[in-house]
């Protein structure tokens, strides 16, 4: 029963509902006014049925006996376990000195509040057992000192009986109906109430691990796709430049005496030089290249990009193709790169959004130097997104964001106005990177 009774209350969690201190001392006297006003409309309404004609206080006496122990609910949250204790006291004290008042509905609704909003809030779990269990106690106390202490019993037997139970029987269960009413709604409620604080902290608790957990996995695959990229670089040009550094070492030595062959090292230097060449820009161009049918991408020709978009629309997704200016001068490195891109995009279209159509808008601009260029990317579907949940992990953004980067451009990706979604590529080139 025990352990029962500890589990209910949290008692095992080692979690303290946090409270926002401002807040409750903003909002909990503007409640306790409230609730004060309410109570001395509810004495008003109790005395004007002359329940309170023999009360001992008085009039000015009953209403503050009332009124003022309801204004400590300025500190239901700040200071629970306090304000409970105070409302036991009084509880108590009124059974035993001034039954009369307890006929006033409004003091029920403040001692029941009490213990509510101490179970609800108290950072000690063990206090608000014990004191629920202290209150309890001082219900039950309050129900036999209603029909004990104050001769009750003898007025009630003198009562004709109407029904089937004796009126001293019927007074004694209906007090002990409305106050076990009273104790379960306010201690279960509290309870309830804090359990849900607490599974709504774990959610958030939750929240925060999984997108931490996504965020190291995103940089992750950041690190690995460039350490990938290192490795790659250094399989392609190690090999070529160890073979630069002996020719040109042989050329050196027989510079003099041997001007021939030295002049053949130095055309073998130029032929490796080449091919070093020719293997970094096959390299840069093939970085995740999986299949052969994307041959004429890896040539960096931007004119096979209808070909993909032919895949989609078997797919079911009509995708309308605007390109301005001259597709073919763009560079392997970067026509390779705009590929993915569009790839990607349309990809998650087709996973994420509930449109049957996209648009693709590519422009290149030719005119900023010899040499120089740029390339304009606009990838847009009118949404909406799909309702159900869809699997992603942001890696495909990651992948794109890192191929623009390399190009010296940027990515936007996120909603529309329309609704939809756009993913916006800026790739740039000039004399220098146009085959990196």
């Amino acid at each position: 029963m025990l352990r029962a009774l500890q589990r209910l209350y949290g008692v095992d969690q080692g979690w303290t509902r946090p409270v926002d201190v401002r807040n409750a001392l903003t909002v909990d006297p503007v409640l306790a006014l409230a609730l004060a006003v309410g109570a001395m409309l509810s004495v008003e309404t109790t005395r004007s049925l002359g329940t309170l004609d023999d009360s001992a206080l008085g009039l000015l006496g009953t209403y503050l006996w009332i009124v003022l122990p309801v204004l400590t609910l300025a500190l239901r949250r700040v200071a629970p376990l306090f304000v409970l204790t105070l409302a036991i006291c009084h509880y108590v004290a009124t059974a035993v000195a001034v039954p009369e008042v307890s006929a006033v509905f409004a003091l029920q609704v403040y001692y029941f509040f009490t213990l509510f909003s101490a179970v609800a809030w108290s950072a000690h779990r063990t206090g608000a057992l014990v004191m629920t269990v202290v209150m309890a106690l001082a219900t039950v106390f309050w129900v036999l000192s209603e029909v004990l202490l104050h001769d009750v019993l003898d007025l009630l037997r003198t009562l004709p009986e109407v029904g089937s139970i004796s009126p001293p029987v019927a007074a004694m269960a209906q007090a002990g109906i409305s106050a076990l009413t009273f104790f379960l709604a306010s201690s279960l409620g509290g309870t309830a109430a804090w359990w849900s604080a607490r599974r709504e902290a774990q959610a958030r608790d939750r929240g925060v691990t999984i997108a931490e957990q996504a965020d190291r996995l995103r940089q992750r695959s950041v690190t690995e796709e460039r350490l990938r990229i290192a490795r790659e670089l250094h399989d392609v040009i190690g090999h070529h430049v160890a073979l630069i550094g002996i020719q040109t070492a042989a050329a050196r030595a027989v510079l003099r005496s041997s001007p021939d062959q030295a002049a053949d090292a130095m055309l073998t230097v130029e032929e490796i030089s080449r091919g070093a060449t020719s293997d970094l820009r096959l390299l840069l161009n093939t970085l995740r290249v999986q299949n052969a049918a994307e041959e004429e991408v890896v040539r960096g020709d931007l004119t096979a990009l209808p070909d993909l978009l032919a895949t989609y629309q078997t797919l079911g997704l009509d995708v309308d193709y605007a390109p301005a200016g001259d597709v073919r001068t763009v560079p392997p490195a970067a026509a390779l790169a705009a590929y993915r891109v569009v790839q990607e995009a349309l990809t998650n279209v087709a996973r994420h959004s509930r449109a049957r159509c996209a648009r693709v808008d590519l422009a290149v601009d030719g005119g900023a130097g010899p040499g120089a260029g740029r390339l304009d990317l606009r990838v847009s579907d009118p949404g909406p997104a799909r309702s159900e949940p869809t699997s992603g992990s942001q890696m495909g953004v990651v992948g794109m964001r890192e191929r623009v980067l390399l190009h010296g451009g940027d990515l936007e990706v996120g909603p529309s106005d329309e609704g939809g979604f756009v993913v916006a590529a800026h790739l740039r080139w000039d004399d220098a990177t146009a085959h990196a």
